[in-house]
């Protein structure tokens, strides 16, 4: 692998030393509303823990006590269609989504299940593929045409979402979300009251001293390093400000990760990044799923309607649907039957995923499971399939190969998993 010396990087990487160029360029794209750019964009909210189908998006009305649950089943827009009863908006808005059912992985593990979909890959021990997030942007995390990063991961990416084989700056910007003040914040990159830009920066720099460093090892500093450029442009602090947001549509969206994050999300990719992640844990629900303490999945389903309405409303409303693709996934569903504690265990064989946006059609169900929710109706929908819609809707080729370290061109998504048609507008 080939090295370099600091001197060598500063003049294969002349951006770390202009980062007071780069500063300024960042503050002046964000003095005003960036235009909205003619590229689509992803906002991904991920359902980390394998979120239940039955008690979500494919509830069965008819079924025994044990398998229908705790919650009631409600009419959607969609003639013939239910959802679960505490998801009322989400119901409303059915004819405007496309909702997909019947998701099969066979993947009960929660690492492997959330690498097969995110990545559109089986996972492997001798690769780690992208993301399929990542495919977004030729130019790395950092745009420089572009004063935000162009993939962001509120506030952290989960398995499968990061860069893979890729270089560490085509992963997303991992920024954490402050719910209490409001804002986003990079983790470790703040600067401390007090500090000069150039003092930082120098530190950082010096680090940079002694042993040579491998390219994978310059790449991370170039992520680093811009990143501290963006942490310490007080224009684009307060583009990641949400106060600046109405009060009134605070509230629409709610004041939880989901909505704060989902509101976060529209200001990025409403000024010019390109993909954002927004990771949900604790969907993981082994016991007590109709108590709203303890797991408490009642709530988390309330906050669910609230903020994926509120975002669908919001994007309408500022004309971003045209351009803006908005994924609601999970790594699995859950058993059929209520366990023993009145939760559902992991259950691969079956669950939901919910897409609106650029590119894709309105009031599609796709896909259907048997009469207690155990099976997919005919052969079933591989995860890889939803990754290949999302990146079709997103104007991108699932087929399209790229190289692997080793050399060989593998394919945005595992070959033979095309994208599905009947959703894609």
């Amino acid at each position: 692998m080939s090295l370099v010396t600091r001197r060598a990087f500063f003049a294969q990487a002349s951006q770390l030393a202009a980062l007071p160029w780069l500063a300024a360029r960042l503050a002046a794209r964000l003095a005003a509303p960036s235009p909205v750019s003619e590229s689509r964009a992803l906002i991904l909210l991920w359902l980390d823990g394998g979120c239940s189908h039955l008690d979500t998006f494919d509830p069965k009305r008819a079924a025994p006590s044990e398998v229908r649950g705790p919650f009631d089943t409600i009419e959607s827009a969609i003639e013939g269609v239910d959802l679960c009863a505490r998801l009322p908006r989400l119901a409303a808005l059915l004819d405007r989504l496309v909702l997909l059912r019947g998701l099969s992985s066979g993947e009960g593990n929660h690492d492997r299940a959330a690498s097969f979909l995110l990545t559109g890959h089986r996972p492997s021990a001798t690769l780690t593929s992208p993301g399929w997030p990542c495919w977004l942007s030729d130019e790395g995390a950092f745009d420089p045409r572009s004063p935000l990063p162009s993939y962001v991961a509120l506030p952290a990416a989960p398995n499968g979402a990061r860069a893979g084989f890729l270089p560490v700056s085509r992963g997303p910007i991992e920024m954490a979300l402050d719910l209490a003040h409001a804002r986003l914040s990079l983790p470790n990159l703040e600067p401390r009251p007090g500090t000069e830009t150039s003092r930082a920066l120098a530190a950082r720099l010096d680090a940079l001293d002694g042993a040579p460093r491998s390219l994978a090892e310059l790449a991370r500093d170039r992520f680093r390093a811009q990143a501290l450029a963006i942490s310490q442009s007080r224009e684009a602090r307060e583009a990641l400000d949400l106060k600046l947001e109405p009060a009134e549509l605070r509230a629409r969206y709610g004041a939880h990760l989901a909505g704060q994050g989902l509101l976060a999300a529209r200001r990025l990719v409403e000024r010019g990044t390109r993909a954002v992640l927004v990771h949900w844990d604790g969907w993981d629900h082994h016991r007590e799923i109709g108590e709203a303490l303890g797991y408490g999945f009642p709530p988390r389903l309330d906050a669910l309607d609230q903020s994926v309405s509120a975002l669908h409303e919001d994007l309408e409303q500022r004309g971003l649907l045209e351009r803006v693709v908005v994924a609601v996934a999970t790594e699995f569903g859950r058993t059929p039957r209520l366990n023993l504690q009145g939760g559902r265990d992991h259950w691969p064989r079956a669950s939901c995923a919910l897409l609106f946006g650029a590119g894709l059609r309105r009031g599609v169900v796709h896909g259907a499971t048997d009469a207690r929710g155990e099976e997919p109706l005919d052969e079933g929908l591989a995860p890889p399939r939803v990754g290949a819609t999302i990146l079709a809707a997103l104007g991108l080729d699932p087929a399209q190969e790229f190289p692997a370290p080793n050399g060989r061109p593998i394919p945005l998504i595992e070959k033979g998993q095309a994208p599905i048609r009947e959703v894609l507008a």
